[in-house]
């Protein structure tokens, strides 16, 4: 069973495994681990942590309620700045057998976001209806796009104009228009080449070449209002093709990897100059 509101996405399966394999494969780490993700501590009341998802991916996490056997609540980010979404785990005995479902709040999201959570859920939850089954690890490899966004306060500068956008974003120009994007980390910096720079009021798009001799990797960075009226406005990229570079996939993580640190650090940026106006 799924269904969308604009508010709350709410998903459900049944499975003919008991109520103690379900709770076990919601509440302990490593059985959590086999089916959705990497949670870094226990489930305690109260208790902040994250999730990984071994691609770079993760949310922040904060654990609010625990009924042990029945329900797990908790809120988080993904990637530590996305909007907050209250998650609600319940399990439902049925006669020795289990009903779980996921309740998804955030009074933000579109209709649009609400269906692809919808389906995001369902493979999560199919998932771990597999799991429940044969023991086996479900968990999936790794994303193709990297994916974020950051709400800029009422008032803040648009962040797509020229001379805003080079404030956060980490691209340098040939004198023209950017040609580079930088990473800057523990292995210290490095350029990309950047092409086909397509600016505009609402939408940028451009590609990256992450890996020479392979395909351009895309990006796509998007700013729109959150809410009527309220005058925030929702600070989003994507960025696409990880999976068709043609290189070995070690070597494609790695990269992956080093950029969603620097698109979270520039998402960082952009909040702080927003927030400095």
């Amino acid at each position: 069973m799924a269904t969308a509101e604009s508010d709350v996405v709410r998903v459900s399966i049944h499975t003919r495994r008991p109520v103690s394999d379900v709770w076990s494969a919601l509440a302990e780490p490593h059985s959590l681990g086999r089916w959705f993700g990497e949670l870094d501590q226990p489930w305690q009341e109260g208790r902040s942590g994250r999730i990984e998802f071994g691609d770079g991916d993760f949310f922040e996490v904060t654990t609010n309620e625990i009924v042990e056997r029945r329900l797990i609540c908790f809120e988080w980010r993904f990637l530590g700045l996305g909007p907050l979404s209250r998650i609600r785990w319940t399990i439902t005995d049925l006669d020795g057998q289990a009903r779980v479902m996921v309740e998804d709040g955030d009074p933000t999201r579109t209709k649009a976001e609400a269906d692809q959570l919808v389906e995001g859920w369902t493979d999560f939850f199919q998932r771990l209806g597999s799991y429940l089954e044969t023991g086996q690890s479900t968990r999936y490899e790794w994303r193709d796009e990297i994916d974020g966004s950051v709400d800029l306060p009422a008032g803040s500068s648009d962040p797509l104009e020229a001379e805003t956008l080079l404030r956060w974003l980490p691209v340098a120009s040939d004198g023209f228009r950017p040609s580079w994007f930088f990473i800057v980390d523990e292995e210290g910096p490095r350029r990309f080449p950047i092409t086909d720079w397509n600016p505009g009021a609402e939408k940028l798009t451009f590609a990256v070449n992450v890996a020479a001799g392979a395909p351009s990797t895309f990006c796509t960075v998007t700013v729109e209002p959150v809410g009527a009226g309220t005058g925030v406005r929702r600070l989003r990229f994507e960025h696409t093709n990880w999976r068709g570079l043609g290189i070995p996939d070690r070597k494609a993580l790695l990269l992956r990897r080093r950029f969603i640190m620097s698109w979270i650090t520039a998402l960082e940026h952009a909040r702080h100059h927003a927030s400095a106006q």
